[in-house]
């Protein structure tokens, strides 16, 4: 079958046999207010050039005709899904795709907060509360104050081996979904896991470790590669 014009997209080689027949997009949500600011504000929304990534990428996302879209439950991630595939009618928050847990930015609102400011995704699937990953950093006592969180705060961050497995977790829910093209929105540290666990840990000589961050609100095609 013939691919949508992706003349400008990056490809990510996958040795994963359980997602052949499938087409996967990974892409890394557009420039949040975290990424432009010394302090890490509590789940952030996009900056105004980061609205202006997801315009100039609109074009590429509808091109690409998916089935599934699959997001992180995190503001700036829903803000980059529902401006690439506006009105999609099968976009689901996904809670493995989100950010490694490590700084305040990675703390999510409560669901029923992104269900009311994105109503036209499923958070059917997301545990309702404040954020469950909060009691990182916290050792006892109430809720922190998620306006004055800092990255110093966290004395429990998620481990590369915990990412490990939540990208071996993605990979076999998006291999057990009936949908055949599916895009994945999500984080540059949490993609750099995925990436690694699509190779079974591979790399080549052409391949460098920083190639494997995304810029913001790019798309990635996954190559299926037969081994």
């Amino acid at each position: 079958e013939k691919l949508p014009p992706m003349d400008d997209m990056e490809k990510t080689r996958s040795l994963r046999p359980e997602l052949a027949g499938k087409k996967i997009f990974i892409i890394r949500h557009a420039q949040g207010e975290h990424n432009v600011s010394s302090t890490f504000e509590y789940d952030p929304a996009l900056t105004k050039s980061g609205l202006r990534q997801v315009r100039n990428q609109l074009p590429l996302a509808q091109s690409l005709d998916v089935d599934l879209v699959l997001v992180s439950p995190m503001r700036r991630t829903l803000q980059t899904a529902t401006g690439l595939f506006p009105q999609h009618a099968n976009m689901v928050a996904y809670e493995p795709l989100r950010e490694g847990v490590s700084e305040s930015c990675n703390i999510r609102l409560p669901a029923e907060n992104l269900e009311k400011m994105f109503p036209e995704v499923n958070f059917g699937q997301i545990e309702r509360g404040p954020d469950k990953h909060l009691r990182r950093f916290i050792k006892a006592g109430d809720i922190p104050d998620l306006q004055t969180l800092t990255t110093s705060d966290c004395w429990d961050e998620e481990t590369e081996e915990e990412m490990t497995i939540r990208a071996e977790e993605v990979i076999r829910y998006v291999a057990g979904r009936e949908e055949r093209s599916i895009a994945l929105v999500s984080h540059a540290m949490f993609l750099h896991s995925l990436i690694f666990a699509l190779r079974n840990g591979a790399q080549n000589d052409s391949t460098c470790l920083y190639a494997d961050y995304l810029d913001n609100c790019e798309i990635r095609f996954v190559d299926h590669i037969s081994v």
